[in-house]
């Protein structure tokens, strides 16, 4: 006997994901996905292939995209500020390589990465895996005096989650700007109001910054 296919193969999601990037979420069917995954309408119907399902799996690629990244960040040698600003970095290089999928689940009418549990808003409780590492970076950048002694880790957490990924994708997706640009920018803002400066050189510039004009 035959191996089952499974339900929702890699051309199919590699296809849902064109769908969302081309023509946004309101656009964002089942025909079109069968059309662009080269298969038929009624193919995905007879697997139980729904709309639901197929942004589902995308969260959890982009979140295993997200998890790959960061742990370098999380892992390497270095005081945890800088291993915060490489993790930011390493957010900003996500979004840069979602940037059309993201850009089309940005017009979802409920967000799909949500921070609440499920059952307050429908979203996908995605806390641990996006704000979490930033909290652990914030909480060590304390303790080891490169962070402003005031900051609550968690609250700051949220807040990077928020900022960084959402302002990067409307700067780049709606304004144009270079990516370089994008993430130097960004970062260079909110660092400056994260560190603890007490004694810093004044000219000291944000380790391993690209070129704005990238």
């Amino acid at each position: 006997m035959a191996e089952a296919r499974p339900l929702l193969d890699d051309a199919v999601l590699a296809a849902a994901a064109r769908v969302i990037a081309e023509h946004g979420w309101h656009d964002f069917t089942l025909e079109r996905v069968a059309q662009a995954a080269g298969v038929s309408r009624v193919t995905l119907y007879r697997r139980g292939t729904t709309r639901e399902q197929l942004v589902d799996a995308l969260v959890v690629g982009a979140a295993q995209a997200w998890q790959a990244a960061l742990w370098p960040a999380l892992a390497d040698p270095g005081t945890a500020t800088e291993r915060l600003e490489a993790a930011l970095r390493a957010c900003c290089t996500v979004v840069e390589e979602h940037l059309a999928l993201l850009a089309g689940l940005s017009t979802a009418p409920d967000p799909v990465f949500h921070l609440d549990e499920p059952s307050a808003g429908g979203g996908r409780d995605t806390r641990e895996v996006f704000v979490a590492p930033f909290e652990r970076l914030v909480r060590d950048g304390i303790a080891e005096g490169g962070l402003r002694a005031g900051l609550d880790p968690a609250e700051t957490a949220v807040l990077l989650f928020n900022v960084v990924p959402r302002t990067y994708l409307h700067l780049r997706s709606a304004h144009g700007w270079p990516a370089g640009r994008t993430a130097d920018s960004l970062l260079d803002l909110l660092l400056a109001g994260l560190r603890d400066t007490t004694g810093a050189p004044a000219d000291h510039h944000p380790h391993g910054a690209t070129e704005r004009n990238q």
